[in-house]
């Protein structure tokens, strides 16, 4: 995220303070709401007025998409004990065990982005890795809980699955995922606005993440798209608001960002879905 001017340390101290206290935020990346904090007292706004500003854009970029709570412990608990009777199948591979994928559904459930996408589990994933060549290894930004899909890909367990997000009980929760169901992945938590580098990929997810990050900072999806480094992009939009009306968002969406792929002399092919439009994006 590009640097807001510096505010005084015990303003800013007091508005990330505020901001963390309130439970919907008190796990969320803290140097993503100190950044927005402090570029909202930039603006001349009063402490009280930037900490609702600050707060009204995780909403709108982050708590929006949690549909309802999720007990991480709770559904870990569950996955453990689902997992070695799924393995124990003819198969021998728990990612495939109806019961198992019926309890990954249920959790996909808790998050908007995922919700959405349920109807079409069985489908996208083999339609899109049709058309890629052989992933040795995937990025997913902003991942929410996308990575609970993973047994729906067609993916060897050894292929690494780099995970990242702003929540760290949910990136927790996804680390031990992955443990859970052998698989070789990681999860951290990230805010992908602050420049950081990106590890090499073949494949970099990012569902219905740039407008999310547009709300918070305009240009930083099209900055983030340069700065992964993966030859392909996963890049999707969405059809319908989180209230299920829909109103030309893709449209709205991807014009900029076709605008954006020309510019750049990248190839992109497209899939269509109810919920989603996405993007088969080709940089090299």
């Amino acid at each position: 995220m590009n640097s807001a001017p510096q505010q005084p340390d015990d303003r800013l101290d007091q508005a990330l303070a505020a901001i963390l206290a309130a439970r919907k935020y008190r796990k969320i990346h803290p140097g993503l709401a100190r950044d927005i904090a402090a570029a909202e007292l930039a603006k001349g706004r009063t402490l009280k007025e930037a900490v609702k500003a600050a707060k009204n854009q995780l909403h709108q970029g982050a708590a929006a998409y949690l549909r309802r709570n999720l007990d991480y412990d709770d559904a870990l608990t569950r996955l453990k004990s689902s997992v070695p009777a799924a393995s124990q199948g003819p198969d021998s591979d728990p990612s495939v065990d109806p019961s198992l994928r019926t309890l990954l559904r249920r959790f996909m459930g808790a998050h908007a982005s995922t919700y959405e996408r349920l109807p079409i589990l069985d489908t996208l994933y083999q339609q899109l890795f049709q058309q890629l060549s052989p992933v040795r290894s995937v990025l997913d930004i902003a991942c929410g809980l996308h990575p609970l899909a993973r047994p729906w890909m067609p993916l060897s367990p050894d292929v690494p699955y780099l995970a990242y997000d702003i929540y760290s009980d949910q990136i927790d929760f996804l680390n031990r995922f992955f443990d859970a169901m052998g698989y070789a992945g990681a999860a951290q938590q990230r805010n992908v606005l602050d420049g950081m580098s990106t590890p090499p990929a073949d494949v970099a997810f990012l569902l219905k993440t740039l407008p999310c990050l547009e709300q918070i900072e305009s240009g930083a999806g099209e900055r983030l798209l340069h700065q992964i480094e993966a030859p392909i992009l996963i890049v999707s939009f969405p059809n319908q608001t989180l209230a299920g009306r829909k109103q030309g968002m893709a449209q709205h969406y991807t014009a900029n960002f076709l605008s954006q792929i020309k510019k750049a002399g990248w190839q992109a092919d497209s899939l269509s879905y109810t919920s989603e439009l996405l993007y088969i994006v080709q940089k090299n």
